[in-house]
């Protein structure tokens, strides 16, 4: 194998063929998907942490790419503490390149790459065989050892971009947010409030395994954070402190979700669905080989886990997203999370993960608690 392939990290040269491979290449499903990332590759591996190394297969023959893999560093809080952690993912293989052992040699290289004594994470969708066999199997390539945290389950929410807005009656009074009679009000973050925003993060994020770490700075560099900005978290107030945020992350300007195609079942089922959702203002399914517009709910943290907080965020951010002619938010939510009940209520498209931890140096469950998970599912 290492006369036939060589493996190394990708250089600006390799972009445009890694940009190929990575929108090739299908996820299956229900909803078959392929994650393009146009128009260039690595705007998008700025915001899965810093460093990011993306790893590269190529045959010598004839320079043909066989193979991609990622591997970044960000802070998070893992038993509390803030402190770095890996996340190692967007594994693809060419189909005429499996099973020829690149994915042990990719590994190998990314082993190298890991700090000593790091933990590291990664998602696997359900439907990715080949993923689980990589990163959660019983045999886990060049020494990785892995330990299952939990399920994630992220609900695609349905928008409604579409509906027209109830007349108010001339002299009445409008309707009354319901948030309002728990005293919560909803805002979005501008600059005077993002001190409150990171202050809050940081007093709540430590209840929850892997909660991101974030600075002021990462708002300000136009990388961390590409394409969110203070604006685009909705904040939830109760007697002048913040009590929840969750914000809107739209990054098709450097991601893409791309239809490739449905299975039997939604496909008897579309005509249905998309009589049903023009009628109710919202968009039909994305047709084969579009981009799904679609938002994620980022940075969704809650203190004391009240519902009622979680209630009235939902209904800002999808408000933000039906405003800019968005089909779906994406809320990604622990299996065990008490919050989860809340999105399952609306209108949603879901899809299964398994969040699982990983090591090169020892056993990743003797290092984690039983506090409840929480990843980025927009970082991903």
């Amino acid at each position: 194998m290492s006369a036939e392939f060589e493996v190394r990290l990708a250089t600006r040269a390799d972009e445009p063929d890694v940009r190929a491979l990575v929108g090739s290449v299908a996820m299956p499903g229900d909803v078959a998907v392929r994650f393009a990332r146009e128009p260039d590759y690595f705007l998008g591996t700025t915001i899965m942490g810093d460093p990011c190394d993306v790893v590269v297969a190529r045959r010598r023959a004839d320079g043909a790419l066989a193979g991609v893999a990622c591997r970044a560093e960000q802070g998070a809080y893992v038993g509390g503490e803030p402190t770095r952690v890996g996340y190692v993912g967007q594994i693809r293989v060419a189909p005429w390149a499996r099973g020829r052992g690149l994915v042990t040699r990719g590994a190998r290289l990314l082993r190298e790459r890991t700090p000593p004594g790091m933990l590291s994470f990664g998602v696997i969708a359900r439907e990715n065989p080949r993923a689980a066999r990589a990163l959660a199997g019983p045999r886990l390539p060049a020494g990785l050892r892995g330990a299952r945290v939990g399920g994630l389950t992220t609900c695609a929410i349905v928008l409604r971009p579409d509906r027209t807005p109830s007349r108010q009656v001339p002299g009445g009074r409008p309707p009354r947010d319901p948030a309002a009679r728990g005293g919560i009000e909803v805002r979005p973050a501008d600059a005077t409030a993002l001190a409150d925003v990171l202050a809050s993060w940081e007093a709540h994020g430590p209840r929850r395994q892997f909660f991101p770490v974030t600075t002021a700075a990462a708002f300000a560099d136009g990388a961390t954070l590409r394409g969110l900005r203070p604006e685009d978290v909705q904040v939830a107030w109760r007697g002048g402190r913040v009590v929840g945020t969750m914000a809107v992350w739209e990054q098709s300007a450097y991601k893409q979700d791309v239809v490739d195609d449905y299975g039997p079942a939604l496909r008897r089922l579309r005509p249905v669905y998309d009589l049903a959702a023009r009628w109710l203002g919202a968009r039909p399914l994305t047709p084969p080989g579009e981009a799904i517009a679609l938002a994620f709910a980022a940075r969704v943290c809650v203190a004391d886990d009240d519902p009622a907080v979680l209630r009235a965020l939902l209904r800002a951010a999808t408000a933000a997203a039906e405003a800019r002619g968005l089909a779906f938010l994406m809320v990604g939510l622990a299996d065990d999370d008490p919050l989860l009940p809340v999105v399952r209520r609306r209108p949603h498209v879901t899809y299964r993960s398994d969040l699982v931890a990983l090591s090169w140096s020892d056993d990743p469950a003797t290092r984690l608690d039983g506090r409840v998970p929480y990843v980025e599912i927009a970082t991903l």
